[in-house]
């Protein structure tokens, strides 16, 4: 290519091109309409995807290359079908007619491809998780999308979740407890056990699949699909006694499948413990079982008395603490990214979609209320500075916040105000979504433009940072959207990666925060960012779906 062949004449039009775009970027659409700029962001990311690793699951925005996770190197969709829902949302609600009709070929694109194409019937190992939210969830959200903005052929979607679903059915059956084990053979249905951690299950793995399978029964009238997903929460609550002083409704990360019994001791609401917290609320927004909302808030009540902290900085930033051995063990101070969807899941918590403004004067607006959302507040900001004091304007994948414990060491980076410290091996960024989550449940729930104008400065961070520029020999340029190896350190390194919910989740939950119709008392997102709607309690009467077991 003579891009290659005459490298200087190559590095003067990039940098030249590089430094057009900059100027612009400060009068960009996103100053004035940061939805078009984010559609744009979008397809650019998407364009380069579909044009150089279409239909892979693994893609290296870089390299141009991807390959497929299975070992039988078939393909599992995970890029594409997280993908489609974000487009039929931002088609239903661009008003640009160019994007618009973009965004109508691609969603056409990736639907002939899911209806031809994908096959589940592969000799594969897979997670039963992540195939749940990405896959599953994916399927069935595009279906409701498809329903509900008349665009596609819903009937595709349906059909291959149902397919889906029912390769992972058997999961739930092949253990003695009914919690299933990690993974599952898509061909031959058989469930296995963790290959690390003795075996164990990750708890927040297993009880992180009720929303989807909830919704199929929903749809199809199937009720087998509810009743296996909801076993595993009777062995869990019994076996452990989880309300109980020695756990309190705060859980190990790990459970053994077979017992039902908590292995080891580690608590925390990162990775392996957050999603259960959050699947406790979005079950009871969901589907009205009163349970799940009692069992959240006991949770929370405990996460407050437990390990919620202040750091010692000057900002004095809150945040949730780790316990390494269990209850009466010390508080960690280390902080994953993956904690920030807190702020978003407590202001649910203390609301149930309504805005803060029509419930602040309501007998029912308790003092608990208030202090769930108090915490949403305080946990929220928390996660903006993990993006305002750091030098690309990017949060890095885990912090430390100042305090006894752990004490800092002289190589970790420390921020602005003394608040918190990073590490040298947690300085990546993979375009995660969770503070961009929190912050648009936070606007749409309190109307406080401070979150919006947090959210355009983080967009634009990501469109500075994590974008991927190549001239090709026409002097068009190729643009691309990639994780970050270090955001300490400006120009940043590119990594070689797109993770799916860059698309599914960090991008729509942009889209959705600039968004004037999002009636959150309406709809509930999975933890993957896809969007169900709130069941409706006269079907949920004629399908006789209720909740098959209790305390």
């Amino acid at each position: 290519m003579r891009w290659i062949t005459k490298p200087i004449i190559s590095v003067i039009v990039a940098i030249f091109a590089y430094q057009l775009r900059s100027r612009y970027l400060k009068d960009t659409p996103s100053l004035n309409d940061p939805k078009v700029a984010i559609e744009e962001t979008f397809l650019e990311s998407w364009i380069d995807y579909r044009s150089n690793g279409w239909g892979y699951d693994v893609y290296g925005p870089i390299s141009k290359k991807g390959k497929n996770m299975g070992r039988s190197g078939d393909p599992l969709g995970w890029i594409i079908v997280d993908s489609v829902d974000t487009m039929m949302i931002m088609h239903n609600k661009t008003t640009d007619e160019a994007h618009r009709e973009q965004f109508s070929k691609e969603i056409n694109l990736a639907e002939v491809w899911i209806r031809d194409t994908l096959n589940y019937n592969i000799d594969s190992e897979v997670n039963l998780f992540e195939t749940t939210i990405r896959m599953l969830g994916g399927l069935l959200s595009a279906y409701y999308c498809s329903e509900t903005y008349l665009i596609g052929n819903s009937t595709v979607y349906l059909d291959k979740a149902i397919d889906l679903a029912d390769r992972l059915v058997p999961t739930f059956l092949q253990s003695p407890t009914g919690i299933p084990y990690s993974s599952v053979n898509l061909a031959s249905g058989e469930a296995i056990k963790n290959h690390v951690d003795n075996g164990a299950s990750s708890t927040a793995e297993f009880t992180t699949l009720q929303m989807e399978f909830k919704y199929l029964s929903y749809v199809t009238g199937n009720s087998t699909y509810w009743k296996l997903s909801e076993r595993v929460y009777e062995p869990l609550y019994k076996n452990n006694n989880l309300l109980g002083p020695h756990h309190q409704g705060l859980i190990p990360i790990f459970t053994n499948p077979d017992t039902g019994v908590f292995q080891g001791s580690v608590i925390r609401f990162g990775s392996r413990g957050d999603s259960f917290y959050e699947y406790l609320l979005k079950q009871y927004l969901l589907t009205g079982e009163k349970i799940y909302r009692n069992l959240y808030y006991k949770s929370m009540s405990s996460m407050q008395k437990h390990l919620l902290r202040q750091s010692n900085g000057k900002l004095r930033l809150m945040y949730i603490g780790e316990k390494d051995y269990g209850l009466n063990g010390p508080t960690s101070s280390k902080f994953d990214h993956l904690v920030c969807f807190m702020g978003g899941l407590l202001a649910m918590g203390a609301t149930g979609g309504t805005p803060y403004s029509e419930l602040a004067s309501d007998s029912e607006w308790t003092a608990n209320h208030k202090s769930e959302w108090k915490v949403a507040e305080g946990l929220t900001r928390t996660c903006y500075e993990m993006y305002n004091q750091i030098p690309s304007g990017l949060s890095p994948e885990i912090v430390v916040f100042n305090s006894n414990y752990p004490v800092a060491e002289e190589s970790w980076w420390k921020s602005k105000s003394e608040d918190y410290f990073v590490k040298p091996l947690d300085a990546h960024n993979i375009q995660r979504p969770e503070t961009v989550e929190s912050l648009m449940f936070m606007y749409h729930l309190s109307g406080n433009e401070q979150y919006r104008n947090w959210g355009l400065k983080i967009f634009n961070s990501f469109v500075e940072n994590t974008k991927v520029i190549k001239v090709a020999d026409s002097g068009e340029e190729k643009i691309a959207y990639t994780s970050l190896r270090n955001v300490l350190k400006v120009p940043t390194r590119k990594a070689d990666n797109l993770e799916s919910f860059w698309l599914a989740e960090t991008l729509k939950y942009l889209y959705l925060l600039f968004d004037d119709d999002v009636d959150l008392s309406k709809i509930v997102f999975n933890t993957e960012a896809h969007p169900f709607p709130v069941f409706d309690q006269s079907r949920l009467n004629e399908l006789n779906l209720t909740t098959g077991w209790k305390l």
